[in-house]
């Protein structure tokens, strides 16, 4: 069996490590925060929507101990605007994976169970931020270091793949939020006059960016809302950069949510931050970007990125958390089967490049799609999704499996046969 040390406790590296250690490796993995920590002082860094399929991953490996009580959201109910202030937005509503339920499950909560039963499974555990010295030293005494650093400036020693990278910049300005009902109504039942499902809610303007509702368990509140919006750079939804607190950034989406979505200005009043956490948001900007299969360290060790370090993705389409728990499993899969053998710069660029083609392709290809304007065929398949639920229900299940959608996406000839299959004339499209 091998020696894996995994430097990063988010939800990469712990699934990475609870499937090897479930393999019968020895697993040591490196935490810049303690349980405590992560649980009380860090953000949530992001809605940590997840699809069933990915809960589906923790559950097989023993971790998922919320799925049972979560509220989750069996579809997306989407208003789908040109401009701020278009009178006759498109609704695209349909199921995700045919409805069974996602959710946003608060990945401090996650996490600090996840680290405090390690030992108990078998695994070490760490704490130490690892400086990138002290990385090649890990490297030098480990069969196989693999980096989960996330966006962390460690994840930096291991170069981009410029040939993969579709944008060198941040293409959205992004704030995120807890939220739930200030008159103690279930945040539930803000959707209900629309939809008799629990829904994710997204909301897109074609002129200033996008914003949506994640159901979401947060560590204290329980059944909440994410809040996530994505400005276009300058756009009019680009005023959140001096915020300074949760409650100042739900303050400035009230009064942005009033003005451009005024059929919801029924329940936008009951909107409120989840005060009692003063971690519970955040604001920033992410460049997507994939990064090379590993970096050779000065001692001549290899350290391989799995998860948000691998593949950095925008949060528009609900991807990085995803491919964080299908390429860890993959991963361990993959060590598993190479046995006694050398853990070498061969085997390291093939496994990642298979991750890469089972995975980050699609997943990249689905997710970039939405953060530019839309392609003809795109443009089509959306017009096909207005005009028909099963076909929504199709498109939306390119949410957790964007390799069953993107070819309707990105491809005229298949998107015609998209709408043809269901029913929808290209005149009415």
């Amino acid at each position: 069996m091998a020696n894996v040390s995994i430097i990063g406790s988010g939800p990469a590296g712990c699934v990475l490590a609870y499937a090897l250690l479930r393999d019968g490796h020895d697993v040591t993995l490196y935490s810049d925060r303690t349980p405590e920590d992560w649980l009380e002082r860090s953000k949530p860094t992001g809605s940590a929507y997840l699809w069933a399929c990915s809960i589906d991953i923790e559950r097989e490996l023993g971790m998922d101990h919320w799925s049972q009580d979560m509220m989750g959201g069996h579809g997306v109910h989407m208003d789908r605007s040109t401009h701020i202030g278009d009178p006759n937005p498109g609704v695209i509503r349909g199921l995700v994976e045919y409805g069974r339920r996602g959710c946003g499950i608060d990945q401090r909560l996650r996490v600090h169970r996840w680290l405090g039963d390690l030992e108990s499974r078998g695994g070490k555990l760490v704490i130490e931020s690892v400086t990138p010295e002290r990385a090649d030293a890990i490297a030098a005494s480990s069969d196989l270091t693999v980096l989960a650093a996330g966006k962390a400036e460690l994840g930096r020693i291991i170069p981009r793949d410029e040939a993969r990278c579709e944008f060198d910049a941040p293409q959205r300005n992004v704030v995120m939020a807890v939220v739930r009902s200030k008159s103690g109504r279930h945040v539930s039942e803000w959707f209900a006059d629309r939809w008799d499902l629990i829904p994710q809610k997204f909301n897109f303007y074609a002129d200033a960016g996008e914003y949506f509702w994640g159901p979401y368990m947060h560590k204290t509140a329980g059944d909440t809302f994410a809040v996530l919006l994505e400005a276009k750079p300058g756009g009019p939804f680009d005023r959140f950069a001096d915020v300074r607190s949760g409650e100042e950034t739900i303050e400035i989406f009230r009064e942005l949510a009033r003005e451009c979505a005024p059929w919801e200005r029924h329940f936008i009043d009951d909107v409120e931050y989840v005060s009692e956490d003063p971690h519970g948001w955040l604001a920033g900007r992410v460049t997507p970007g994939v990064r090379r299969p590993f970096a050779k360290l000065p001692s001549g060790g290899l350290i391989m990125p799995i998860g948000d370090t691998a593949i950095t993705f925008d949060p528009i389409c609900g991807q990085g958390g995803n491919f964080a728990n299908r390429g860890a499993r993959f991963l361990a899969e993959q060590v598993t089967e190479r046995g006694d053998r050398p853990f070498d710069e061969a085997w390291i660029t093939g496994v990642f490049d298979r991750i890469w083609a089972f995975y980050g392709r699609s997943q990249c290809a689905f997710n970039n799609t939405f953060l530019k304007p839309l392609e003809p065929s795109a443009e089509l398949v959306m017009r096909t999704a207005l005009r028909s639920e099963e076909a929504a229900n199709e498109f939306y299940y390119g949410l957790p499996h964007p390799e069953s959608i993107l070819p309707a996406l990105r491809d005229m000839g298949a998107a015609r046969a998209f709408a043809e299959r269901h029913g929808v004339s290209l005149e009415m499209a």
